[in-house]
């Protein structure tokens, strides 16, 4: 597969992910956002919710965009290697009060059904699986907040998707999430 095609398909597959899990999937997709701070939700951006120190800690040599938000999740943050052109990461967020209450088994099962396995001491529940060759994708819900993160690695080394998870949910903090957004967010 072409590095261009294996991105679309991190894309695609993330923001699957966010979809999938929404009342109103038939909603319209919120399309390029003007600046790397506006979000979908009214989650900061990426900016915000992976602070420069994280990034360079989680991903060292690695370029950050802000490409796009659904209707209903946070941004989607997008990862390239500098040195290795065929990896990119992506995290996104989707914060919806019903993962606090929701029971653990509940968020996990469809993931498990698929061929998902559970990743133990991850957030509150977490599971992973690979939807293709060279590439894995971790879902975990945080314990501090309602958050489901999506980290989706594509690539060589692809198990660094764990750590990557691991730092993103250590970033998202109830006070960070509180952060608004600039007051022109959203407005083209």
């Amino acid at each position: 597969m072409r590095v261009g095609g294996r991105a679309a398909l991190v894309l695609a597959l993330a923001l699957g992910a966010c979809r999938s899990r929404t009342a109103d999937s038939a909603a319209t997709d919120a399309g390029a956002l003007p600046s790397s701070t506006v979000t979908g939700a009214g989650l900061p951006g990426c900016e915000v919710l992976l602070p420069a120190d994280a990034r360079d800690l989680m991903l060292p040599g690695f370029t950050m965009t802000e490409e796009r938000a659904c209707p209903t999740c946070g941004p989607l943050c997008a990862f390239r290697s500098t040195s290795e052109k065929d990896v990119s990461v992506s995290v996104t967020w989707d914060c919806n009060p019903r993962y606090a209450q929701a029971d653990v088994h509940a968020l996990l099962a469809p993931t498990l059904q698929a061929g998902g396995v559970e990743v133990p001491a991850l957030g509150r529940a977490a599971v992973r699986r690979a939807p293709a060759q060279g590439m894995l994708q971790v879902m975990t819900w945080d314990d501090d907040t309602s958050c489901a993160l999506v980290v989706t690695w594509l690539g060589g080394d692809a198990e660094r998707a764990l750590d990557v998870a691991r730092s993103a949910l250590g970033a998202t903090t109830p006070a960070a999430l509180a952060t608004p957004p600039p007051p022109d967010a959203g407005e083209p």
